[in-house]
Protein backbone atom coordinates (compact mmCIF):
# COMPACT_ATOMS: atom_id res chain seq x y z
CA UNK A 1 0.00 0.00 0.00
CA UNK A 2 2.77 2.25 1.02
CA UNK A 3 4.55 1.86 -2.40
CA UNK A 4 1.38 2.51 -3.81
CA UNK A 5 0.99 6.10 -2.23
CA UNK A 6 4.68 6.77 -3.13
CA UNK A 7 4.23 6.25 -6.94
CA UNK A 8 0.69 8.47 -6.71
CA UNK A 9 2.73 10.75 -4.82
CA UNK A 10 5.65 10.92 -7.53
CA UNK A 11 3.49 11.08 -10.57
CA UNK A 12 1.96 14.05 -8.88
CA UNK A 13 5.18 15.53 -8.41
CA UNK A 14 6.41 15.04 -12.16
CA UNK A 15 2.78 16.45 -13.27
CA UNK A 16 3.26 19.62 -11.27
CA UNK A 17 6.87 19.95 -12.52
CA UNK A 18 6.07 19.66 -15.82
CA UNK A 19 3.07 22.23 -15.47
CA UNK A 20 3.06 25.64 -16.90
CA UNK A 21 5.51 27.39 -14.97
CA UNK A 22 4.50 31.23 -13.57
CA UNK A 23 6.43 33.03 -16.13
CA UNK A 24 4.92 30.83 -19.10
CA UNK A 25 1.74 31.83 -17.35
CA UNK A 26 2.51 35.58 -17.06
CA UNK A 27 3.54 35.88 -20.70
CA UNK A 28 0.40 34.24 -21.99
CA UNK A 29 -2.19 36.16 -19.97
CA UNK A 30 -0.51 39.38 -20.01
CA UNK A 31 -0.14 39.84 -23.67
CA UNK A 32 -3.79 38.23 -24.23
CA UNK A 33 -4.97 40.94 -21.79
CA UNK A 34 -2.92 43.95 -22.67
CA UNK A 35 -2.45 43.60 -26.50
CA UNK A 36 -5.09 40.67 -27.09
CA UNK A 37 -2.40 38.58 -29.04
CA UNK A 38 -2.37 35.12 -28.90
CA UNK A 39 1.10 33.50 -28.73
CA UNK A 40 0.62 29.93 -30.02
CA UNK A 41 2.17 27.99 -27.68
CA UNK A 42 -0.17 29.08 -25.25
CA UNK A 43 -3.74 27.39 -24.53
CA UNK A 44 -6.83 29.25 -23.98
CA UNK A 45 -6.72 28.29 -20.20
CA UNK A 46 -3.09 29.35 -19.69
CA UNK A 47 -4.37 32.55 -21.74
CA UNK A 48 -6.77 33.62 -19.19
CA UNK A 49 -6.25 36.81 -16.43
CA UNK A 50 -4.63 36.03 -13.09
CA UNK A 51 -7.11 36.91 -10.67
CA UNK A 52 -4.76 38.89 -8.35
CA UNK A 53 -4.29 41.25 -11.13
CA UNK A 54 -6.15 44.36 -12.55
CA UNK A 55 -5.11 44.55 -16.39
CA UNK A 56 -6.19 48.52 -16.45
CA UNK A 57 -4.53 51.15 -18.10
CA UNK A 58 -1.82 51.43 -15.37
CA UNK A 59 -0.48 47.64 -15.89
CA UNK A 60 -0.89 47.74 -19.49
CA UNK A 61 1.06 51.04 -20.27
CA UNK A 62 4.08 49.58 -20.59
CA UNK A 63 3.21 46.79 -23.09
CA UNK A 64 1.51 49.43 -25.19
CA UNK A 65 4.48 52.01 -25.38
CA UNK A 66 6.91 48.93 -26.09
CA UNK A 67 4.67 47.93 -29.06
CA UNK A 68 4.37 51.94 -30.36
CA UNK A 69 8.26 51.73 -29.93
CA UNK A 70 8.57 48.91 -32.15
CA UNK A 71 8.57 45.55 -30.29
CA UNK A 72 6.68 42.77 -32.01
CA UNK A 73 5.28 40.67 -29.36
CA UNK A 74 6.41 37.60 -31.69
CA UNK A 75 10.10 38.70 -31.41
CA UNK A 76 11.32 35.73 -29.95
CA UNK A 77 14.06 37.79 -27.89
CA UNK A 78 11.39 39.59 -26.01
CA UNK A 79 9.74 36.76 -24.48
CA UNK A 80 11.68 36.39 -21.77
CA UNK A 81 10.49 40.28 -21.18
CA UNK A 82 7.11 39.10 -20.96
CA UNK A 83 7.47 36.51 -18.42
CA UNK A 84 8.14 38.72 -16.56
CA UNK A 85 6.21 42.12 -17.28
CA UNK A 86 3.17 39.88 -16.90
CA UNK A 87 3.43 39.19 -13.30
CA UNK A 88 1.86 40.79 -10.20
CA UNK A 89 4.27 42.22 -8.76
CA UNK A 90 6.97 45.04 -10.74
CA UNK A 91 8.19 48.62 -9.92
CA UNK A 92 8.99 51.49 -12.04
CA UNK A 93 11.82 53.79 -11.79
CA UNK A 94 12.38 56.79 -13.33
CA UNK A 95 15.68 58.75 -13.27
CA UNK A 96 16.92 62.02 -15.26
CA UNK A 97 19.29 64.53 -16.01
CA UNK A 98 21.60 65.95 -18.11
CA UNK A 99 25.48 64.64 -19.30
CA UNK A 100 27.94 67.22 -20.68
CA UNK A 101 28.72 65.65 -23.51
CA UNK A 102 27.85 65.78 -27.39
CA UNK A 103 25.40 63.47 -29.71
CA UNK A 104 28.21 61.99 -30.98
CA UNK A 105 29.93 61.28 -28.02
CA UNK A 106 26.99 59.62 -26.54
CA UNK A 107 26.29 57.47 -29.55
CA UNK A 108 30.01 56.04 -29.79
CA UNK A 109 29.91 55.36 -26.20
CA UNK A 110 27.09 53.35 -26.61
CA UNK A 111 28.27 51.51 -29.81
CA UNK A 112 31.41 50.80 -27.40
CA UNK A 113 30.38 49.95 -24.14
CA UNK A 114 32.99 47.58 -23.29
CA UNK A 115 35.56 51.03 -23.75
CA UNK A 116 33.23 52.70 -22.34
CA UNK A 117 33.24 51.22 -18.59
CA UNK A 118 36.83 51.35 -18.66
CA UNK A 119 36.70 55.11 -19.11
CA UNK A 120 34.26 55.21 -16.44
CA UNK A 121 36.84 52.89 -14.02
CA UNK A 122 39.46 55.68 -14.79
CA UNK A 123 37.68 58.59 -13.87
CA UNK A 124 35.79 57.13 -10.66
CA UNK A 125 38.46 54.16 -9.24
CA UNK A 126 35.60 52.06 -9.95
CA UNK A 127 35.89 48.39 -11.46
CA UNK A 128 32.76 47.82 -14.03
CA UNK A 129 33.49 45.32 -16.57
CA UNK A 130 31.13 45.10 -19.88
CA UNK A 131 31.79 42.42 -22.41
CA UNK A 132 29.99 41.66 -25.68
CA UNK A 133 28.21 37.97 -26.29
CA UNK A 134 27.48 38.39 -29.78
CA UNK A 135 29.56 39.84 -33.01
CA UNK A 136 26.47 42.21 -33.52
CA UNK A 137 27.52 43.89 -29.94
CA UNK A 138 23.22 43.14 -29.32
CA UNK A 139 23.75 40.66 -26.51
CA UNK A 140 26.52 41.52 -23.35
CA UNK A 141 27.25 41.19 -20.23
CA UNK A 142 28.98 43.00 -16.97
CA UNK A 143 29.32 43.39 -13.38
CA UNK A 144 30.37 45.98 -11.03
CA UNK A 145 33.59 44.23 -9.87
CA UNK A 146 31.77 43.31 -6.58
CA UNK A 147 28.40 42.06 -5.94
CA UNK A 148 26.32 43.02 -8.78
CA UNK A 149 26.05 40.71 -12.12
CA UNK A 150 24.03 41.33 -15.05
CA UNK A 151 23.34 40.05 -18.71
CA UNK A 152 20.98 41.64 -21.31
CA UNK A 153 19.68 42.34 -24.64
CA UNK A 154 19.59 45.40 -26.93
CA UNK A 155 16.29 44.80 -28.14
CA UNK A 156 15.62 48.21 -30.20
CA UNK A 157 18.04 50.81 -30.81
CA UNK A 158 16.15 53.67 -32.40
CA UNK A 159 12.42 52.69 -30.16
CA UNK A 160 10.76 55.84 -30.72
CA UNK A 161 11.17 55.85 -34.87
CA UNK A 162 12.93 58.86 -34.95
CA UNK A 163 16.91 59.76 -34.30
CA UNK A 164 18.36 56.76 -34.44
CA UNK A 165 20.73 56.02 -31.18
CA UNK A 166 18.85 58.14 -29.08
CA UNK A 167 15.96 56.29 -28.16
CA UNK A 168 17.21 52.53 -26.60
CA UNK A 169 15.37 49.61 -25.05
CA UNK A 170 17.20 46.73 -23.03
CA UNK A 171 16.09 43.95 -21.08
CA UNK A 172 17.96 42.04 -18.36
CA UNK A 173 18.45 39.81 -15.60
CA UNK A 174 20.16 40.91 -12.32
CA UNK A 175 21.81 39.30 -9.09
CA UNK A 176 22.98 40.97 -5.92
CA UNK A 177 23.94 40.04 -2.33
CA UNK A 178 23.27 42.39 0.35
CA UNK A 179 23.95 41.13 3.31
CA UNK A 180 22.05 38.02 3.68
CA UNK A 181 19.58 38.68 1.26
CA UNK A 182 20.68 37.11 -2.37
CA UNK A 183 17.98 39.24 -4.72
CA UNK A 184 17.63 37.99 -8.44
CA UNK A 185 15.22 39.96 -11.09
CA UNK A 186 14.75 41.68 -14.24
CA UNK A 187 14.63 44.66 -16.07
CA UNK A 188 13.39 45.96 -19.08
CA UNK A 189 14.79 49.78 -19.18
CA UNK A 190 13.97 52.34 -21.66
CA UNK A 191 16.34 55.29 -22.39
CA UNK A 192 15.48 58.40 -24.17
CA UNK A 193 18.31 60.58 -24.92
CA UNK A 194 17.43 63.97 -26.25
CA UNK A 195 19.89 67.05 -27.68
CA UNK A 196 19.53 70.03 -25.79
CA UNK A 197 23.00 71.72 -26.84
CA UNK A 198 25.89 71.26 -28.58
CA UNK A 199 27.85 69.62 -25.60
CA UNK A 200 24.90 68.50 -23.62
CA UNK A 201 22.32 65.86 -23.90
CA UNK A 202 19.33 64.90 -21.43
CA UNK A 203 18.57 61.54 -20.74
CA UNK A 204 15.35 59.72 -19.11
CA UNK A 205 16.07 56.16 -17.99
CA UNK A 206 13.09 54.42 -16.93
CA UNK A 207 13.61 50.79 -15.43
CA UNK A 208 10.59 48.09 -15.27
CA UNK A 209 11.93 45.93 -12.38
CA UNK A 210 10.58 42.98 -11.33
CA UNK A 211 12.08 40.38 -8.45
CA UNK A 212 12.82 36.88 -9.27
CA UNK A 213 11.15 33.82 -6.71
CA UNK A 214 8.43 34.00 -3.87
CA UNK A 215 10.81 35.21 -1.61
CA UNK A 216 11.53 37.98 -3.21
CA UNK A 217 7.84 38.89 -4.29
CA UNK A 218 7.74 38.42 -0.24
CA UNK A 219 9.71 41.12 0.26
CA UNK A 220 8.50 43.90 -2.01
CA UNK A 221 6.23 44.96 0.54
CA UNK A 222 8.98 45.56 2.89
CA UNK A 223 10.92 47.76 0.18
CA UNK A 224 13.91 45.78 0.41
CA UNK A 225 13.66 45.41 -3.09
CA UNK A 226 12.86 48.51 -4.58
CA UNK A 227 15.83 50.13 -2.00
CA UNK A 228 18.34 47.87 -3.46
CA UNK A 229 17.62 47.94 -7.05
CA UNK A 230 16.88 52.15 -6.91
CA UNK A 231 20.03 52.31 -5.10
CA UNK A 232 22.13 50.00 -7.48
CA UNK A 233 20.61 52.03 -10.53
CA UNK A 234 21.25 55.48 -9.26
CA UNK A 235 24.70 54.84 -7.47
CA UNK A 236 25.66 54.07 -11.44
CA UNK A 237 24.15 57.17 -12.96
CA UNK A 238 25.93 59.40 -10.82
CA UNK A 239 29.57 57.46 -11.65
CA UNK A 240 28.71 57.82 -15.16
CA UNK A 241 27.83 61.55 -14.69
CA UNK A 242 30.59 62.38 -12.63
CA UNK A 243 33.05 60.80 -14.93
CA UNK A 244 31.32 63.01 -18.13
CA UNK A 245 31.74 66.10 -16.13
CA UNK A 246 35.42 65.34 -15.40
CA UNK A 247 35.89 64.69 -19.35
CA UNK A 248 34.11 67.28 -19.97
CA UNK A 249 36.49 69.94 -17.90
CA UNK A 250 39.53 68.31 -19.65
CA UNK A 251 40.60 66.38 -17.15
CA UNK A 252 42.55 63.92 -19.09
CA UNK A 253 45.07 62.76 -15.72
CA UNK A 254 42.70 59.84 -14.85
CA UNK A 255 42.70 58.34 -18.58
CA UNK A 256 46.61 58.94 -18.87
CA UNK A 257 47.17 56.88 -15.09
CA UNK A 258 44.39 54.47 -15.46
CA UNK A 259 47.11 51.60 -16.47
CA UNK A 260 44.14 49.29 -17.97
CA UNK A 261 43.68 52.25 -21.20
CA UNK A 262 47.37 51.82 -21.90
CA UNK A 263 46.87 48.34 -22.93
CA UNK A 264 46.38 48.06 -26.84
CA UNK A 265 43.24 47.26 -27.12
CA UNK A 266 41.98 50.17 -26.02
CA UNK A 267 44.79 52.59 -27.36
CA UNK A 268 42.95 52.65 -31.02
CA UNK A 269 39.55 53.41 -29.19
CA UNK A 270 40.99 56.60 -26.91
CA UNK A 271 42.01 57.27 -30.39
CA UNK A 272 38.61 57.32 -31.95
CA UNK A 273 36.90 58.80 -29.38
CA UNK A 274 39.22 61.74 -28.91
CA UNK A 275 38.60 62.07 -32.61
CA UNK A 276 34.69 62.38 -32.06
CA UNK A 277 34.79 64.49 -29.45
CA UNK A 278 37.09 67.19 -30.83
CA UNK A 279 34.78 67.19 -34.05
CA UNK A 280 31.67 67.69 -31.71
CA UNK A 281 33.30 70.92 -30.82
Amino acid sequence: MKIVIFALLLISALHAATGPSPGHLAMCSGVKQCLNYDFPQCSTVEKKPNPDIKYNAEFCAPYLELKQRGLQASDGRAHDLYRYLGRQYRVIYKLNGKLPVSKGTMMYLFDNMEFTAQLVNAYRKTKYTIKYDSPDKKYFSGDNGDNLFGSFVWLLNDSAGTKPGMHHVFFGRGRTKILAWKLHGTATAILDLKEVGKDSVAYEFRAIVSPSGAVLNSIMNMSVFNNVVKGKIKEIIDNIEKAAHEFSKGNRTPILNYAPLKNQKWKKNLQDFETVVKSSH
